[in-house]
C-alpha cells in the first residue's frame, strides 16, 4: 500500500538514501526502491559452494562503488542535516583517514602507460598520491620523475609547470559550486547570470588545456589527463575540462581520502534509521521496470484547447512505477491532487536508465527526452570481480590505496616537424583498445544552442573497420580496491583472517554491445552475461593481472566471482556540460532526476552533491532564496532541527570491538525485502 507515501525514491547507495533522508525531514513521506537485495550498494558472495568458505564470507560486503571521500569536512557539513540525532551531530557515523602515517596516506596508486619511461612501456612506473605531501609533494615527485622544474620554499610553486597548472585549476574549480546550481534554476534566471569560469571550462576538452601548458612535456600531460579522469576509460580529447579540474583539486587538496567506519552500509545504515524515524520505508530487490504516466488527463487537456492556441501537446504527468513483476506502486488522487505537497518520483539512476529504459516507448516517441540528451553518450558498461582474499590486510601487505591502469592517459609520441623545427604534440591515451572519436568543439557550440531533444533507437551500422572491444591483459583500463583494508574495523566484525578486494574492468564486446544512436548507448547481452564459458576465461585473464600487481596474493584467493554487467552514467564529455536538459527537474511533472548525472559520475561527493539538488529542487526553492536569501533545504533543516547533546552513545559503528558473528547493521531490520 503506497497510498500514504508522496515520494518515490529509486536507487540504492549513500546518495539515494540521503536524498531520500532530506526529503524525508523535510515532510515528505519517503518510499525508496532499492533494484538490488542490500540498500548500501554492497554486493556479496552467492556462489560459495565450500560449507567452510560458504560460513566464512556470509554477508560479508563487497563495497563496488566509489565510496572514497574527498573534501570531507565539507561533506561532514553536507550530510549533517540528514544525520544528525538528539546527540551527535553525524548520526554516529565516523569516517577513517585511507592510508596509514607509514605511507603518507596515500588513496591512489595510478599506472599510466609510458609515464616516467623511454617508450610506451607495457609495466607502467606507479604514480602514487599521498594527502600528507599534498600539492608540494607532487611537483617534487614530478620534477623527480618527469623532468619538471622544481618547485621554489614554503608556498612558492618556483619553477614547477605542475605547481602553475594547480593553481589554473583550483581558480576554475572555486566557482563550480554557481555552476551546479544552475540545475535547480530556469533558463530565464541562468541566461541572466554571468557564465563562470568552471562552466566556460567545462564546454572545451581537456587535450587543449594540456597541449597549451605543458608543449614540452609529455610525460605531464599524462599525469593530469590520469588524475583527472581516473574513473572513465576516455582520453583528454574527448574528456570535459570540468570535471577534470573537480578531480584534480579533490586529489590534491591535502586532505586525502576518507572512508566510512563501517563501510557504506555502516552509513545507509544511519540515513535508513531517519527515513523509517519520519515515516518511510526503504524496500530492497524490487527492481524498475517501467515509469507510470497519467495520459488520460493530457488527453482531456488537448481535447480542451482553442483554436489559435500552442498545439503542443503537454508532457504527461509520472505517477508512479512498475516492478520487474508487473506489481504497480502508483500515488493515490488524493496526494496527486494535493497542491501543496506535489507527489514525485526521483530517478537517483541517471539520465539513460529514466528515459531511455525505464520510460515507456509511446511516451517519449510522443513528448521527447531532456533537451541535448540525444546528443550525449553512456559510459561502456563494467564487470565487477570479486575477490575473497585469506590474511588481513597488515598479513598481505596491501593498504586501502586504490589501484588504477589508466591507458586513456597513456604518453603521446611528440615529435618535431623537420620544415619548421616546431613540435609537433601528439595525442595523449592513443592507445584506448576502443575507437573514440575527436572531440568537436563546434558540436558542443551548436548544442547549446539547439538543444536537440529528437531521439534515435536503431542502432547504426558499424564500421567494418571498427575493433572488438576485448580485455587484454596488461592493457585494458582496470581498477584495483581492497574495501577491507579501508575499514579499521572490519577485522572486529568479520574476523582478522580476511580481506575483500574488488576489481572493475570495462565490459568486453563478449557482454555488451555500442548503439551508434542518439543519445549514445550500450545494451548488454543477458544471455552471455550468464555463460559461464565466458566469464570464467575473463576471470582467469582478471586474476593474472591481479597477481601481476599484487604478487603477494598468490595463493591468498580463496573465493572469486564475477558480477555485472553493470550501466553507468553519461560520459564526462563537454556535451554533457552544455546541455541545458542536464538538470533535476524534467520537462514531466512529477519526475526528478539526482544523482551524480548532475554534477561528476562516479564520485561519492558528485553524487551527494546531485542528490542535494535533487532535494531542492522538488522542495521548489525559489532563485531569491537560493541566491540571495542562502535559504535551501540544509539551511531550514539546521535551522529547526534541536541541536545535539555531544554525546557519543549512539555511535552506528562503535570504537570497541564486537564478536565477528554480530550483525552490527542487520539487513532485514533496517529495510524490508519485496
Amino acid at each position: 500500500d503506497v497510498s500514504s507515501y508522496d515520494t518515490i525514491v529509486l536507487g540504492s547507495g549513500p546518495a539515494t538514501l540521503y536524498t531520500a533522508s532530506l526529503l524525508s525531514r523535510s515532510g515528505r513521506k519517503v518510499l525508496v526502491l532499492c533494484p538490488g537485495n542490500d540498500a548500501s550498494g554492497c554486493l556479496t558472495f552467492e556462489q560459495c559452494k565450500k560449507p567452510d568458505l560458504e560460513s566464512k564470507y556470509r554477508s560479508v560486503p563487497f563495497d563496488v562503488d566509489a565510496s572514497n571521500v574527498a573534501r570531507i569536512n565539507r561533506q561532514e557539513q553536507m550530510m549533517a542535516c540528514a544525520l544528525c540525532t538528539s546527540t551527535d551531530y553525524q548520526g554516529g557515523i565516523r569516517f577513517a583517514q585511507i592510508g596509514t602515517d607509514e605511507d603518507g596516506h596515500a588513496f591512489e596508486i595510478l599506472a599510466v602507460p609510458g609515464m616516467g619511461t623511454d617508450g610506451l612501456s607495457t609495466e607502467p612506473i606507479p604514480f602514487v598520491l599521498r594527502a600528507d605531501t599534498g600539492t608540494m609533494g607532487l611537483m617534487d615527485d614530478a620534477a623527480t620523475c618527469l623532468g619538471d622544474g622544481w618547485p621554489g620554499t614554503g608556498d612558492d610553486i618556483g619553477n614547477s609547470l605542475s605547481g602553475a597548472y594547480l593553481q589554473a585549476c583550483a581558480g576554475m574549480n572555486a566557482s563550480a559550486g554557481d555552476f551546479f546550481l544552475s540545475k535547480v534554476l530556469s533558463d530565464k534566471v541562468n541566461d541572466m547570470r554571468s557564465r563562470s569560469t568552471y562552466q566556460e571550462s567545462a564546454i572545451r576538452y581537456v587535450s587543449q588545456f594540456l597541449d597549451k601548458c605543458f608543449p614540452l612535456n609529455a610525460h605531464l600531460r599524462s599525469l593530469f589527463a590520469a588524475i583527472g579522469m581516473k574513473e572513465e576509460n576516455i582520453n583528454p580529447s574527448n574528456t570535459s575540462m570540468g570535471p577534470h579540474v573537480t578531480n584534480v583539486c579533490s586529489s590534491l587538496s591535502g586532505e586525502g581520502m576518507y572512508y566510512p567506519i563501517g563501510g557504506p552500509r555502516a552509513l545507509c545504515n544511519g540515513f535508513v534509521s531517519v527515513i523509517k524515524q519520519c515515516g518511510g520505508k526503504v524496500l530492497t530487490g524490487v527492481p524498475v521496470h517501467e515509469l507510470i504516466f497519467d495520459e488520460a488527463k493530457v488527453a482531456v487537456s488537448t481535447e480542451v484547447k482553442k483554436e489559435g492556441e500552442d498545439p503542443e501537446t503537454p508532457a504527461p504527468r509520472c505517477i508512479g512505477v512498475q516492478l520487474s513483476n508487473e506489481k504497480r506502486f502508483q500515488f493515490s488522487d488524493e496526494k496527486l491532487n494535493d497542491r501543496k505537497t506535489e507527489a514525485v518520483v526521483l530517478s537517483m539512476e541517471g539520465f539513460i536508465q529514466t528515459f531511455i529504459r525505464q520510460m515507456p516507448d509511446s511516451i517519449r516517441t510522443a513528448h521527447k527526452v531532456p533537451r541535448g540528451l540525444p546528443a550525449l553518450r553512456e559510459q561502456r558498461p563494467v564487470i565487477k570481480i570479486l575477490f575473497g582474499l585469506e590474511g588481513s590486510a597488515a598479513d598481505l601487505d596491501i593498504t586501502g590505496a586504490d589501484f588504477y591502469r589508466l591507458p586513456g592517459a597513456s604518453l603521446a609520441f611528440d615529435e618535431v616537424d623537420p620544415t619548421t623545427g616546431q613540435p609537433r604534440l601528439g595525442e595523449v591515451g592513443s592507445m584506448i583498445s576502443e575507437p573514440q572519436e575527436a572531440g568537436d568543439k563546434d558540436q558542443v557550440v551548436a548544442l547549446e544552442k539547439e538543444d536537440p531533444t529528437d531521439i534515435e533507437t536503431k542502432p547504426a551500422t558499424k564500421s567494418k573497420k571498427s575493433k572488438r572491444t576485448k580485455f587484454e591483459t596488461g592493457v585494458s583500463w582496470m581498477k584495483i580496491s581492497f574495501p577491507s583494508a579501508k575499514d579499521p574495523t572490519f577485522p572486529a566484525r568479520h574476523g582478522d583472517n580476511m580481506t575483500t578486494c574488488v576489481v572493475t574492468i570495462e565490459a568486453d564486446d563478449d557482454f555488451t554491445m555500442f548503439f551508434d544512436t542518439k543519445p549514445k548507448i550500450y545494451s548488454i547481452f543477458k544471455d552471455r552475461a550468464g555463460d559461464s564459458g565466458n566469464r570464467q576465461r575473463l576471470l582467469d585473464r582478471v586474476q593474472k593481472d591481479l597477481l601481476t600487481v599484487y604478487p603477494q596474493l598468490q595463493g591468498k584467493i580463496e573465493h572469486a566471482e564475477i558480477r555485472g554487467p553493470f550501466y553507468r552514467g553519461l560520459s564526462h564529455n563537454p556535451e554533457r556540460y552544455a546541455a541545458k536538459g542536464v538538470r533535476a527537474d524534467t520537462p514531466y511533472p512529477g519526475l526528478y532526476v539526482g544523482g551524480s548525472d548532475l554534477t561528476v559520475g562516479d564520485s561519492f561527493s558528485g553524487s551527494i552533491v546531485g542528490g542535494w539538488l535533487a532535494a531542492n529542487a522538488i522542495i521548489g526553492y525559489s532563485p531569491i532564496d537560493l541566491l540571495y536569501l542562502r535559504k535551501n533545504i540544509s539551511s531550514d533543516l539546521a535551522e529547526y532541527i534541536p541541536p545535539p547533546l555531544e554525546v557519543e552513545d549512539d555511535l552506528a559503528v562503535p570504537y570497541s570491538p564486537v564478536t565477528s558473528d554480530e550483525s552490527t547493521f542487520p539487513q532485514e531490520d533496517d529495510t524490508e525485502q519485496e
